[in-house]
């Protein structure tokens, strides 16, 4: 969050002050840049005008990525934990059975999965 400003009329829903600023935009690992946003001095929750979204969605739509984020359970076999990939996802990202992915835990609640063939 960067440059903290004007005040906001009407409140988040958390009970906090908005404040016009400007911060970093990333969608689906698509970095859109600084933009101007309202964010919650309390929570510090960031909103950003139907604009900005509509251009994050036609991004996220050209690159075929609309509609792919998934949850999903992890399972186990044997002593190893199973994370099953839907079929989409993998035919996005042109996994195949014996495909090799390369596992980087980048901080305590995010994994991140490199194709590697």
């Amino acid at each position: 969050m960067i440059n903290m400003n004007r005040e906001i009329p009407y409140k988040c829903s958390c009970g906090g002050e908005l404040k016009k600023s400007k911060v970093e935009v990333e969608f689906f690992g698509i970095n859109f840049g600084l933009k101007d946003a309202e964010v919650c001095t309390l929570c510090g929750s960031e909103y950003l005008d139907q604009d900005i979204m509509k251009e994050i969605e036609t991004e996220v739509k050209r690159k075929n990525i609309f509609g792919l984020e998934r949850k999903i359970s992890v399972t186990k076999s044997g002593n190893s934990l199973v994370i099953r990939i839907p079929p989409e996802i993998a035919k996005f990202l042109g996994i195949h059975y014996k495909s090799i992915v390369q596992l980087f835990p980048v901080d305590k609640d995010i994994l991140e999965v490199k194709v590697i063939s």
